[in-house]
């Protein structure tokens, strides 16, 4: 990956967020997480997902990009699945974090 700013990724996910979000793919963002090479990945789950991703620039800058969803179903109960996708800047004077969350059912 061609040296990019912690900074300059945390605003490409915020915009890669709100498109995710706009379109109900969640997705979206593990694939450009993937594409910019950030460490990390999925971690396995039954009823969920999750995908957790960092880089870290050289002037020591984090970035953290988070995406799961899970089914908010109980039993006897169809309820929607729940899609939350999160960016987090960690080590600048005042940390920057950017979430939207988006629900799908069967129904859709």
């Amino acid at each position: 990956m061609a040296e990019q700013t912690s900074l300059e990724l945390y605003y490409r996910f915020v915009t890669i967020i709100d498109q995710a979000a706009e379109a109900k793919n969640i997705y979206a963002v593990v694939e450009a997480a993937e594409a910019v090479g950030m460490l990390g990945g999925e971690e396995r789950r039954t009823m969920s997902q999750r995908w957790n991703y960092t880089y870290i620039d050289g002037s020591g800058l984090e970035l953290l990009v988070h995406a799961r969803w899970w089914d908010s179903s109980k039993p006897f109960s169809i309820e929607p699945d729940i899609h939350v996708m999160r960016a987090e800047l960690k080590g600048a004077t005042a940390e920057m974090c950017h979430e939207r969350r988006y629900e799908t059912s069967l129904y859709e």
